[in-house]
């Protein structure tokens, strides 16, 4: 069954902060908990998700799979490639409603929107 983009039911009993997934609330309890299951070999750092080690390793190892078709630089992740592309094709998907500027990644969006709101910039 799938959800409507909206509808979030599992809701943290810690922050309330609610999630489309009982998965991603699973997740999101470690952020509470502290809990940090996957440790690396190599450093001992440790993780909440074996995502996160996974990308970790690669520091280690140098690995960088993903490779710019524009430029040739080389990328550890996916998806800082594909905000990298976006550099060479100048997307900006993400708009502000209030003054229409345009942003390659919502992160940059959503600090830009506290400008209007008045709510303390983030780096």
């Amino acid at each position: 069954m799938k959800l409507p983009n909206t509808e979030k039911p599992f809701q943290c009993n810690v922050c309330e902060k609610q999630f489309r997934q009982l998965s991603t609330l699973a997740n999101h309890m470690k952020i509470h908990t502290g809990e940090k299951p996957f440790k690396c070999h190599i450093c001992s750092r440790e993780f909440r998700q074996s995502s996160t080690l996974t990308n970790h390793i690669k520091i280690h190892t140098g690995e960088k799979p993903y490779k710019c078709s524009y430029c040739s630089k080389e990328f550890r992740q996916l998806s800082t490639l594909s905000n990298h592309v976006k550099i060479h094709t100048g997307e900006k998907p993400f708009e502000c409603v209030v003054c229409r500027k345009t942003f390659r990644q919502s992160s940059t969006l959503n600090n830009h929107i506290k400008i209007h709101t008045g709510d303390k910039f983030v780096i």
